[in-house]
Parts: structure tokens; C-alpha cells; sequence
């Protein structure tokens, strides 16, 4: 893992992308769509040091990792959970979304990465149905795009060290985050 100026602007961008949700929602009544977009904000500014700075980058690979970890865990999950309350079913439904999602960090931290990724791949499956199912239910567009590009995101993109078209997956997993970022923007609001 070394140096890469794309990976690193691809992370500028999602990072501009995260801020303009962030404040997008900055007024909203719930606090999960703020997670949500945080999270994304933090891991993006993390993989702009990572990724474009040459001398202490490789450093804050670790780091990097557990927030890129934190990032599968809360956006999906937040905004799952912010429709859920404004459709109005129950709190501890919608709450229970957010929370079940930290099962794949307490693996990750007693280092049993397999199954973590397991677990995590299971939780955002049905995340993912979840919101695709809640949105076309109550016909918000935003929330079925949200749902298709988070799952084309993570479970065909996602970001393995390959290259696609000569282009490293890590950013093309960080343009696709972008989309996301802004449909599930548009899911919230709408």
C-alpha cells in the first residue's frame, strides 16, 4: 500500500460530498442522518492523509481501516433507522437497526475478522432490503436508488485492492459512496 493521488482525490470528493449532506441535514429533528454522513466525512478526510500524503501516510493505515470499518457500520444503518421513524413504526424497530450493527465491530475488536465480514455483509443485506422494501412501500425514488447503489457499492465494487477499467476499486468505492451519500440524502429529506 503506497501512495495514490486518485485514491486520495476520490476521497476529497467523497469528503465534499459528506459535508454537503452533513449540512444538508444539519437542521434535522433525528440525529442518525448526522451519523451517517459523519462517519462518511471522517473516514473520507482519513483517506485523504492516507492515501495522498507520501511520508506518514502508511502510518494511519490501522486507523484508516477501523474508520473505513465504522463507515460500512453507520450509513447505511442511520439512514435505515431515520425512515423508519419517519414512517412511523416503532422506536425500538428503528433503533434496533443501528444498534445490531455494532455486533460486526465487537468481532472485528476480539479479532475474528472473518467473521465480521460475515456478519457485516448479512446485517447490510438486510439493510439494504429493508430500505429498498420501506421506500418502494411509501414510493420514495431517493431511498430504492440509495438502497441499489449502497448494495452495488458494497457487495460488487468494494474496495479489494483490484482494478476495474484500470481504475483501483477504492475509488471507484468512493464515487459510488458519493452517490449514495446524496440519494440517501434525498431519502431523508424526502
Amino acid at each position: 500500500m503506497s501512495t495514490s493521488y486518485s485514491t486520495a482525490l476520490s476521497h476529497i470528493i467523497l469528503a465534499g460530498t459528506g459535508i454537503y449532506c452533513y449540512l444538508g441535514v444539519n437542521d434535522h429533528s433525528l440525529y442518525f442522518p448526522q451519523c451517517s454522513f459523519g462517519s462518511i466525512i471522517v473516514n473520507s478526510l482519513l483517506g485523504v492523509w492516507r492515501w495522498g500524503n507520501p511520508s506518514y501516510g502508511r502510518n494511519s493505515n490501522g486507523l484508516y481501516k477501523f474508520t473505513s470499518l465504522l463507515q460500512d457500520l453507520l450509513a447505511l444503518p442511520c439512514i435505515v433507522s431515520t425512515e423508519l421513524l419517519q414512517y412511523g413504526y416503532m422506536k425500538e424497530i428503528a433503533y434496533a437497526y443501528t444498534l445490531v450493527s455494532v455486533l460486526p465491530l465487537i468481532t472485528y475488536i476480539c479479532d475474528n475478522r472473518n467473521m465480521s465480514n460475515d456478519l457485516l455483509n448479512t446485517i447490510l443485506g438486510a439493510n439494504c432490503i429493508t430500505l429498498g422494501v420501506l421506500s418502494f412501500l411509501h414510493q420514495n425514488y431517493f431511498g430504492i436508488a440509495a438502497c441499489v447503489s449502497y448494495a452495488f457499492n458494497h457487495f460488487l465494487v468494494r474496495n479489494d485492492d483490484e482494478t476495474y477499467f484500470d481504475i483501483p476499486s477504492q475509488d471507484l468505492y468512493n464515487y459510488a459512496m458519493c452517490f449514495f451519500a446524496f440519494f440517501g440524502l434525498k431519502t431523508v429529506l424526502d
